[in-house]
């Protein structure tokens, strides 16, 4: 028996999918969590290398003071944290727009970029200088990745290790893709105080939490007040370079930095330095930005006939995050303790 099989043509078309244009607030927490859990990662992977070079004869001393360790160590959380940025937009189909990353900036925002980058270094230098002084008289050890700086080849590459690479990518992650995903969740201030919050957790110590907070705080403010990421890219960087030139010509010419901090004056100095500069940046913001945002934050568009003809909207507010955000949150917390815990035991 012939059986004749008959298939009807149908014309297949490829499904497209658009892109979104804007984070997720409900995305968040998911977002905070792969940025946690990314540096890590890497520096495991880093970790197990160095074993495996140490089991091979190498002493352990010397495989962590070279050079090439320093380097791959300080490029670890960079490398992480842009990995997970793409990473994260391929997979929720978040266009690059979203992160607000405008180029096309007014000579006068670029001034007040280069103004609070000088507040926000020299107004904090002396105030987180003491809280690092009470900590080593309590007992943390203050561990920190440093290149050597005795020549200028070495601060060009620290420039751009230290201080380019982190400025591009923490930017990207916190303010980029965090702060505003966190905006269309909650209110800016609150969105603000938390990824700031969140950004200074990620340093995973209580000696890298006071400054990152408030530097937190700075760069967002700008992000939001310029309507662009750039900003707070070129501020983070102006930052981390400033201190690494003040350590090169220190280092080159034997200039002593230290300060003092067994005299009262000093901490009365360093307070007054500290509320000078934010009094700087209120005038900034109350003569300059006056209090208005320069970016609009873009609604997802649907069509007219799907448009119901009553629409309630959620007001924005923290409540409405879900578990995962303040799931992400706990994490960083219980890691950032442990982290703590580790610098206040004595080394072996």
């Amino acid at each position: 028996m012939l059986y004749t099989f008959v298939m009807s043509k149908q014309k297949i078309t490829p499904q497209t999918f658009e892109k979104a244009k804007f984070y997720n607030p409900k995305d968040m927490g998911i977002a905070y969590i792969c940025a946690l859990v990314a540096p890590y990662v890497i520096s495991l992977l880093l970790f197990l290398v160095c074993q495996l070079v140490i089991s091979s004869g190498v002493p352990k001393d010397d495989v962590y003071a070279n050079v090439a360790y320093i380097i791959f160590a300080a490029i670890c959380s960079p490398a992480a944290l842009a990995i997970m940025f793409f990473a994260f937009n391929k997979v929720k189909k978040v266009e690059f727009s979203a992160a607000k990353v405008k180029f096309k900036l007014s000579t006068l925002n670029l001034i007040v970029c280069f103004a609070v980058s000088l507040i926000s270094v020299f107004g904090l230098m002396y105030l987180i200088g003491g809280v690092d002084y009470l900590l080593q008289q309590w007992g943390y050890d203050l561990q920190q990745i440093s290149l050597p700086m005795d020549n200028f080849g070495w601060l060009v590459l620290a420039l751009i290790l230290m201080a380019a690479l982190p400025a591009i990518f923490e930017e990207l992650v916190f303010r980029g893709m965090i702060l505003n995903g966190l905006r269309k969740g909650m209110s800016d201030v609150c969105a603000l105080i938390f990824s700031s919050l969140m950004f200074a957790l990620i340093h995973g110590s209580i000696q890298q939490f006071i400054y990152p907070f408030l530097l937190g705080l700075v760069l967002g403010w700008l992000a939001m007040r310029t309507g662009s990421t750039f900003t707070s890219m070129l501020v983070h960087f102006l930052n981390n370079a400033i201190v690494l030139i003040i350590n090169y010509f220190s280092v080159r010419h034997g200039l002593d930095m230290t300060v003092a901090y067994t005299n009262a004056w000093v901490w009365v100095v360093a307070v007054v330095v500290a509320l000078v500069a934010g009094a700087l940046l209120f005038v900034i913001e109350k003569f300059y930005f006056k209090g208005k945002n320069q970016d609009e934050q873009p609604q997802e568009e649907q069509p007219e006939q799907a448009k119901p003809k009553k629409q309630k909207t959620q007001p924005a507010s923290i409540k409405n995050m879900p578990l995962s955000f303040w799931i992400s949150i706990g994490v960083a917390v219980v890691l950032c303790i442990i982290g703590s815990a580790l610098g206040f035991m004595p080394a072996a």
